[in-house]
């Protein structure tokens, strides 16, 4: 061979072809490059020098093993070098290239080096190898044998170590190369004189394998592909995947392997199914379009929301989804993020409504990131959330401010917005009722310290631990004094905060204006120690002449026999029973102040039982509820009751005890009743139809009801009898 290598470029891009042979002859300037296409081959081989064949792949749809084999063909089979030179990289195709005995596989690349390593290998395979002059041959001299260059090309795509390559018979290693032992992390010496196959599968894939080799060579399957754990020799799992195919070398046959570690791939497609499978179980939609704007991906969520199949929205256009003006959006969106800095802002969020397969719409929010490559635009991924939920929040949320914000403005006690500052409540709002009340408007006093507005002289400590216990925050009920334009007047303080457990800070004082019932309070004490002292007198100076008489009487009665003391003695135990209704008058007409809460079932039987339970049945109608009251006093009422019910009725009366709603109750008898015309005069002094009654035992009843607050009327019960219900006020009253 002379100083200049002549180089066959093959390929049907005429301009790739002249740029490949411009770059061969740029880089080395021993190679001397021709061109030619497909068609002209022959043309070009016949009496044609050629060292070395350099052909194209997947370049304008050409195929280098087609040609390979056409060459061999038509040309028997001549020890020229012939070099695959192509931008495909796959195990499938180095597989064809091995076995059709192309020499080198070269990648091309963007740059020169891969036109650099091309010319190197050029060098190499054609230093110890004659130049050919090419002569066609006919069919019949095609043989089926790799011949021993076959050989030496086999050995040389194997020890350019792209791919793990073995050689193996009867399940034992003929050859390695250095890429598969490093693979499985053994040397090539120990593969193949110290282990077999099966050594270096996972026991549980070892039988499957096994059985693929076996048939595999003895040419029973046609799928060359075989996936299966391998173990490396630090006894680490690995995944492998194998391309076999039976070869015939001098009239023997084995299998020709190419082995691939998956292992990064198999992890990247475990994660990537992790993936897909957190984004379609996902609680938002997630999908992702091309640059046209056509939907390449959306999860199950995306599918449940909008009510299309995959079917049929894949491929669709983001229309199928969006109206017009959310498509004018949208592409405004990618724009600007196109125009900016991808350093700075990538992604982008804002509202949209999607319109689902019935036709109807769902507000949502999504956020869009752009897919770009090398600069280039490929489309965009986004997640879009459904915020009708939201939305619905938000409105009731203004309706709920708005309300609040008219019920601070028309509450009727003086109502104050504060935040706290340096451990003081200062005003941010009053409503209408503090002006009024308080006599400051609210332009005078928001921002200024409350305490500074109506706080009286001398009452600072006790405004300050109020104000600690605010800060920590606790809510307050407690009576104060403040100080208003018109003076002094006693308010009942209670504090709210604005978001319990989230802001303490910021809350509400409300001041219920209790001047006038503290003072009505004072009245009504003083008129019970009256009371009291009345009473007092009424036991000690009756109760003490009465006694005398009646002492005087009990000796008159055992030395004299007369209807005249009988009678006597009847007045002075009439006089002794008005004397302890008085009492009883005095002492429940004083005002309850402290109710507390009563069960009412319970303080009923016990008023049954003292008036008298052998006579008569109670019934109790439904379940009582508990109510506020004085519960000693309670019982006297429904004992004074109880009594009127048995003294006028018939000694099997039943009388029923029931509830009126949650605010009052009832009592209620079987007997003749009470006529409409003397309802009214029930409750006077005096009054009774009971030929021993005081008369006062209903006006004790109606004394412990006003006690209480509440308000009594007789009417006619279910069965005709004689019904007393008992009410509390409305609030609203």
């Amino acid at each position: 061979m002379g100083e200049s290598i002549s180089v066959l470029i093959v390929d049907d891009d005429p301009v790739g072809a002249n740029a490949t042979a411009l770059s061969l002859e740029r880089v080395d300037g021993k190679i001397s490059a021709t061109t030619a296409g497909t068609r002209d081959l022959s043309k070009t081989l016949t009496g044609s020098r050629v060292d070395c064949l350099v052909c194209a792949h997947d370049r304008s749809g050409i195929d280098a093993i087609a040609v390979r084999e056409r060459i061999r063909r038509d040309y028997g089979t001549p020890d020229v070098p012939f070099v695959l030179f192509t931008d495909s990289e796959s195990t499938e195709l180095l597989s064809r290239a091995i076995t059709a005995g192309v020499s080198e596989y070269v990648k091309r690349t963007p740059d020169d080096d891969c036109y650099r390593k091309l010319a190197k290998r050029i060098r190499n395979v054609v230093s110890s190898d004659p130049p050919v002059h090419w002569q066609q041959r006919s069919p019949a001299q095609a043989s089926g044998q790799l011949s021993p260059m076959d050989d030496i090309t086999l050995r040389r795509l194997a020890e350019s170590n792209l791919i793990g390559v073995f050689l193996t018979r009867d399940l034992e290693f003929e050859y390695v190369n250095q890429e598969l032992a490093e693979i499985f992390g053994y040397s090539r010496t120990e593969l193949v004189t110290e282990l077999s196959v099966p050594d270096i599968v996972y026991e549980d894939d070892r039988p499957h394998f096994i059985e693929h080799l076996q048939r595999r060579e003895w040419n029973l399957i046609d799928d060359p592909l075989h996936t299966f754990r391998g173990t490396r020799k630090d006894e680490t799992l690995i995944h492998v995947e194998v391309r076999s195919d039976r070869i015939n070398t001098t009239g023997t046959s084995v299998v020709l392997g190419l082995l691939t570690d998956v292992t990064p791939r198999k992890r990247r497609e475990k994660e990537l199914k992790r993936y897909r499978s957190l984004v379609n179980t996902a609680g938002d939609i997630v999908y992702a379009l091309d640059a046209n704007g056509r939907f390449t991906f959306v999860n199950d969520m995306g599918l449940h929301l909008t009510g299309y199949s995959r079917e049929e929205i894949i491929g669709k256009h983001a229309s199928l989804v969006l109206d017009d003006q959310a498509i004018s959006d949208g592409k405004a969106h990618i724009q600007e993020l196109l125009d900016n800095d991808a350093k700075t802002r990538m992604s982008k969020s804002y509202e949209i409504a999607l319109t689902t397969a019935d036709g109807s719409t769902l507000p949502c929010e999504t956020n869009i990131t752009l897919l770009t490559h090398n600069g280039t635009f490929n489309g965009t991924v986004g997640v879009v959330r459904d915020v009708s939920k939201q939305q619905d929040l938000k409105a009731e949320l203004r309706d709920e401010r708005d309300q609040f914000a008219a019920l601070f403005e028309n509450i009727t006690e003086p109502t104050v917005q504060y935040v706290m500052k340096d451990g003081a409540p200062h005003i941010e709002a009053v409503n209408t009722a503090f002006e009024n009340v308080f006599g400051y408007s609210q332009e005078e006093v928001v921002s200024r310290s409350l305490d500074a507005v109506i706080l009286p002289s001398g009452q600072e400590t006790q405004a300050n631990a109020l104000n600690e216990h605010v800060t920590r925050g606790d809510q307050i009920e407690v009576e104060v004094t403040r100080e208003t334009k018109d003076g002094l007047r006693t308010f009942r303080l209670s504090t709210a905060q604005m978001s319990v457990g989230a802001d303490p800070d910021r809350g509400y004082a409300i001041y219920q204006d209790v001047t006038d019932q503290k003072r009505r309070q004072n009245e009504l004490e003083r008129q019970n120690k009256r009371l009291e002292e009345f009473a007092s007198v009424v036991s000690h100076d009756l109760r003490q002449p009465l006694g005398i008489a009646s002492g005087k009487l009990s000796i008159v009665q055992e030395r004299h026999d007369s209807r005249h003391l009988d009678d006597i003695n009847d007045a002075l135990q009439r006089m002794e029973s008005l004397i302890e209704n008085v009492l009883t008058l005095a002492r429940q007409g004083k005002i309850v102040s402290t109710p507390t809460p009563t069960d009412l079932a319970t303080v009923v039987r016990k008023a049954w039982e003292m008036a008298g339970s052998e006579q008569g049945e109670l019934a109790i109608e439904g379940p009582l509820a508990e109510i506020d009251a004085d519960s000693q006093r309670l019982q006297e009422l429904f004992e004074n009751l109880f009594r009127n019910a048995i003294e006028h009725c018939r000694p099997d009366v039943v009388v029923t005890v029931g509830m009126l709603g949650t605010a009052g109750f009832y009592v209620e008898d079987d007997g003749p009743g009470i006529p409409p015309e003397k309802r009214e005069r029930v409750f006077d002094r005096g009054y009774s139809t009971a030929e021993e009654g005081t008369g006062l035992g209903l006006v004790i009843v109606k004394t412990i009801v006003e006690a209480h607050g509440w308000s009594i009327s007789v009417t006619e019960g279910r069965t005709g009898g004689a019904r007393f219900e008992i009410e509390e006020p409305s609030p609203f009253q």
